[in-house]
């Protein structure tokens, strides 16, 4: 026993401080992971209802397209050959009218696809990576 007291070192135990601001620090990181959770959950609702209308979309074309289009288009190139005598007239009024339809269903399944991108997600992810100014 030399009498000299044991040294304590207060650089080996950490400050109360510096426990309450990484006690702060992840609750705040809590919050962020539970804000995104809930960002995404709400993003996953948009893209399963982008997904029903494209289906949607799948099946009103099909079934109801198909027959329609069927009648229509005999309809309409009967009817344009009687008016004009000629039945190439007809045939390309009725190609004309649906490569329209065709163009109308594929920018309502663009603007589908868009949202099945989770572009909110995206943005929130990339502003969450970026450096605070």
């Amino acid at each position: 026993m030399d009498g000299a007291a044991p040294s304590t070192d207060s650089a080996a135990t950490p400050e109360p401080d510096t426990f309450s601001a990484a006690r702060a620090a992840l609750d705040q990181a809590m919050r962020v992971a539970e804000a995104m959770l809930a960002l995404l959950r709400s993003e996953l609702r948009l893209a399963r209802s982008s997904v029903l209308m494209l289906v949607w979309l799948g099946f009103a074309l099909v079934f109801l397209g198909v027959g329609a289009w069927l009648a229509t288009s005999a309809a309409i190139a009967a009817g344009i050959y009687q008016l004009t005598g000629n039945v190439f007239y007809g045939i390309g009024s009725v190609a004309l009218a649906n490569i329209v339809g065709v163009v109308v269903v594929l920018l309502a399944m663009r603007g589908c696809s868009r949202d099945l991108g989770l572009p909110r997600t995206r943005r929130a992810l990339l502003q969450l990576g970026r450096p605070k100014s």
